[in-house]
């Protein structure tokens, strides 16, 4: 008996140790496909500058990602934003977001998670479900990619949203990334559609703290944005 209890207590701390950091940022719109494990919690932070048809739009302030590991696969996200805009000079607060990511599959060279989020904003409550999955193409070459659907409250637009994501990694600390994605909207009169990319670096400083930065474009729609941010994971402590 006591020593079936030591491999379990000393497989766990082995278990507990090999986490590293694994965030969502840098990125548009792939999201990471790790759910967080149990117990550890994670927070996901950045500045965003955003130019979008000839404006300058409210700024992020930061931007703000909250994860927890409730269990082994399942883990549940809140986000949120602090808007500044440079026009009129006021700080206003963005959408409020929550909701969980499921692992369906935790492979090394495959994985594949469920993402569902609520996002409340002006009295409206919107829905966003999301297939996240990643595939290793080499030691360090891997493809990230998601395919997801949102819908409003009022049923006044659907929107299909999509993207691709190619990592390559730079010895252990360092990777470079670059991400293709778009969305298709409806809203009950006529089709419209984005193609965006995006590419960026991120540096590890330890097996807990990542600083990232990223830039992206709109490839048919006038849109830029630029992004500096850091990742700090919590080690079973919650």
């Amino acid at each position: 008996m006591m020593i079936r209890f030591l491999v379990i207590f000393f497989l766990t701390i082995s278990y507990v140790n090999a986490q590293v950091i694994a965030t969502d940022r840098p990125s548009a719109q792939t999201d990471n496909s790790y759910s967080l494990y149990h117990k550890c919690f994670q927070i996901e932070s950045g500045l965003l500058y955003l130019h979008e048809n000839g404006i300058v739009q409210p700024s992020s302030l930061p931007n703000l990602l909250l994860r927890y590991g409730l269990l082994d696969k399942l883990e549940l996200r809140f986000s949120s934003d602090l808007l500044f805009s440079l026009d009129e000079n006021t700080f206003s607060k963005g959408s409020i977001n929550f909701g969980t990511k499921l692992q369906l599959i935790r492979e090394e060279n495959f994985q594949l998670a469920f993402l569902s989020m609520a996002s409340i904003e002006n009295n409206t409550l919107e829905i966003m479900t999301k297939i996240v999955g990643a595939n290793s193409i080499t030691e360090n070459l891997s493809l990230g990619y998601t395919l997801g659907y949102q819908s409003a409250s009022n049923f006044y637009y659907k929107t299909l949203n999509y993207s691709l994501f190619l990592s390559n990694s730079f010895g252990s600390k360092f990777s470079g990334f670059l991400e293709l994605y778009g969305d298709w909207k409806y809203n009950n009169i006529d089709f419209t559609y984005q193609i965006n990319f995006d590419f960026g670096c991120s540096y590890q400083l330890s097996e807990v703290m990542q600083l990232d930065t990223y830039f992206g474009k709109g490839i048919q729609n006038d849109m830029y944005f630029g992004s500096i941010g850091f990742s700090y994971l919590f080690k079973n402590k919650f």
